[in-house]
């Protein structure tokens, strides 16, 4: 008798077959500049929520000696890693790549060839920062770009995190344990991120969304 499998099991399923090569984003200049960033503070902040290497592991599904590398910023995370990570020690998802001690300015402009990106594993969904790194008044943005035909499921996020979606460009449909939602260009999605949901481009070309995150309070 075949098994039924539920949407969230099947989302925890392609979480964990992934995680195995959670550190092995794309290998370039500006992703060993994100690696180091990511790493150094994944280490000041698992130093402040006082938890070791092995902790963090249990936490994320990422391996201790991934994560040792990781700190001494001689390994690449992918986009889920990033994710993994800020789960695990409850921060969010921005916290982890900007550098220490940076600051925002009051007036930016960010040019579309500019900003921090951070891609999956397979590269076919980039996630990239529209917002200035370091600054804690700004808000979190990311234009996401998903290849044709890309899946990508994601675990939930903390129980205070909503994701706000609107769609640029191409088709997207977004899915949770209990709704699904088709969005063509100029339809918005609001939901609550803490339990597993998908992303998927039906399409054959890209789909460009525009992705805004808020969150509860955290200790900062």
């Amino acid at each position: 008798m075949s098994r039924v499998v539920s949407f969230h099991d099947a989302a925890r399923e392609r979480v964990a077959e992934v995680r195995i090569d959670a550190l092995r984003g794309p290998d370039a200049a500006e992703s060993r500049l994100l690696g180091a960033a990511v790493g150094e503070n994944v280490a000041r902040w698992r130093a402040r929520r006082g938890l070791d290497l092995d902790d963090v592991a249990e936490r994320s599904g990422i391996e201790p000696d991934r994560l040792a590398l990781l700190e001494a910023g001689q390994a690449v995370p992918s986009l889920r890693a990033v994710w993994a990570l800020a789960g695990a020690l409850e921060v969010p998802f921005g916290v982890l790549l900007g550098r220490v001690g940076m600051v925002g300015s009051s007036f930016r402009v960010q040019r579309a060839n500019r900003g921090r990106v951070v891609a999956s594993t397979s590269a076919r969904i980039r996630s990239r920062v529209l917002f200035p790194l370091g600054d804690p008044h700004a808000p979190e943005v990311y234009e996401l770009t998903l290849a044709p035909g890309c899946f990508e499921g994601a675990d939930g996020h903390g129980r205070t995190v909503f994701e706000h979606i609107t769609v640029v460009r191409g088709l997207l449909v977004v899915q949770t344990d209990e709704n699904l939602a088709r969005l063509a260009p100029g339809d918005s999605l609001f939901f609550r991120a803490d339990s597993p949901h998908s992303y998927r481009n039906p399409t054959s070309g890209e789909t460009v969304v525009h992705l805004v995150m808020t969150y509860g309070q955290y200790a900062g």
